[in-house]
């Protein structure tokens, strides 16, 4: 988010005073502190919201849970064990017809090959 370390809002502040003056900037600081508060109350208010329309089993759910990184993060990790399981019986499925694949392509070749105990029919004289 806002990466504010005391520099910054040192000269943010110095800015405020020179711009707007040494009496508007209280208040100003007043009116800011205010409506940060106030958007923090919408976002618990959204988020408590949200969590009871949802049901209990999302209880402890927190806004960063819904970001798409999150969440497929979260997906991947409860389901990790699941997908090995249907990775292997997917390998297991698969490898007969690779096997007979190899087998069929390798015949072919063999048979495409020209053997050399047969006469060359191109070389009559």
């Amino acid at each position: 988010m806002l990466d504010l370390s005391l520099v910054k809002i040192a000269v943010l502040t110095a800015l405020a005073v020179i711009i707007f003056g040494p009496e508007k900037v209280p208040a100003m600081i007043a009116d800011a502190m205010r409506l940060l508060r106030a958007l923090q109350a919408f976002a618990r208010a959204g988020t408590d919201e949200l969590k009871q329309s949802l049901g209990p089993e999302f209880a402890d759910l927190q806004p960063q849970d819904l970001h798409p990184k999150a969440l497929v993060a979260r997906a991947l990790t409860t389901e990790a064990p699941q997908l090995s399981g249907l990775a292997e019986d997917i390998r297991s499925a698969v490898q007969p017809l690779g096997n007979q694949l190899r087998a069929d392509l390798d015949a072919g070749a063999r048979a495409a090959e020209p053997s050399s105990a047969a006469p060359d029919a191109g070389t009559r004289s």
